[in-house]
């Protein structure tokens, strides 16, 4: 990462589905950007690993899609070879919808935003810690180091970093604009990626909530994101609630000797991975939430316009039309 300072008009912190999106729809209005994001590389959830040869999808398994703007980019990344169908299912949360679409990204969920993120100045490995609103605009801080600053700033990430980050730059507005999210409650989830010696056997690829602790299993293998046999083990909620802070190899052995007598191949190898914010148990229909006129913080991400990728797409969408609209010369 270059200390330099980068200029741009818009910042956006988070480089998921919620960051990118909007980063795309301001560059396409001629409205410059830069990405900050303090993981390795774009996605967050949708994320990709690879071990010993083996691919998993360890965060967002798959996804819908329900709204027509989701729908219309589902279909470009669909045509860019990006996205595929992997199976169909009636909706568990729609009554009355049958047989819709799950998507997955061609050989991995990070092929997604890995796409997204062409011609977008993203960069990765970096932590804001505090932003600085003055005269001059609002700068992004990480220690003593100045990153970026820009005339507005997207915020995308999980709302108790969200807010720790408003505490911190003392940003937090004299109102209950932000009273209701004070007190959002998110589900952990625990993953456990598990290498097999032979394919797992699963008849569709997936079964979901085959035991009292796990949630989900996917076939990796069955699904394109890995050549060779590679499952993914997702936890209960309740499970990862009473584990996440214990010794990883505990949890993972159990939830891997849950699934093990399911699946035709042999477990042979396992690691896990801890998402603290999986999924906020409550969510707004506003989209976006936007913090003053003159130079705006926008608060955006799934939590905003419904969970899963869906709503990241729609919160970013919400987002950068907020801020365009600002943009707008009077009476236009």
């Amino acid at each position: 990462m270059s200390k330099a300072l980068k200029t741009t008009d818009v910042i956006v912190v988070g480089a998921g589905m919620a960051g990118l999106t909007a980063a795309r729809e301001l560059n396409k209005a001629g409205i410059s950007t830069v990405i900050l994001d303090k993981r390795r590389a774009p996605g967050g959830r949708m994320a990709t690993r690879t071990i010993d040869g083996a691919r998993f999808d360890h965060g967002a398994q798959h996804f819908s899609a329900r709204s027509e703007q989701f729908t219309s980019r589902v279909d470009e990344l669909r045509n860019a070879g990006v996205v595929s169908e992997w199976y169909r299912a009636d909706s568990r949360t729609t009554p009355g919808r049958l047989r819709e679409s799950r998507f997955v990204g061609s050989g991995g969920m990070r092929r997604i935003p890995e796409h997204l993120a062409n011609d977008l100045d993203v960069q990765t490995s970096v932590t804001v810690d505090k932003l600085i609103r003055d005269a001059a605009g609002i700068t992004a801080v990480t220690g003593d180091i100045a990153l970026a600053r820009g005339s507005a700033i997207v915020l995308t990430p999980p709302v108790p970093q969200l807010l720790n980050l408003l505490r911190a730059s003392n940003l937090l507005p004299g109102s209950s604009i932000l009273d209701p999210l004070e007190s959002v409650p998110y589900n952990p989830s625990l993953a456990v990626m598990a290498t097999l010696d032979a394919p797992s056997g699963l008849p569709d690829g997936h079964l979901a909530e085959p035991s009292a602790d796990v949630a989900w299993i996917a076939d990796n293998q069955h699904k394109g994101t890995s050549q060779l046999p590679a499952l993914t083990i997702h936890s209960t909620a309740d499970f990862a609630s009473a584990h996440v802070g214990s010794d990883w190899s505990g949890w993972t052995k159990h939830l891997a000797d849950q699934v093990a007598p399911m699946l035709d191949g042999r477990i042979v190898h396992t690691v896990g991975h801890r998402w603290m914010y999986a999924e906020p148990r409550t969510t707004f229909d506003s989209g976006a939430i936007v913090l003053e006129s003159d130079k705006p913080i926008v608060l955006a991400g799934e939590v905003f316009a419904g969970a899963k990728v869906e709503g990241a797409f729609l919160s970013g969408l919400a987002a950068a039309n907020a801020i365009l609209e600002r943009s707008k010369p009077p009476g236009t």
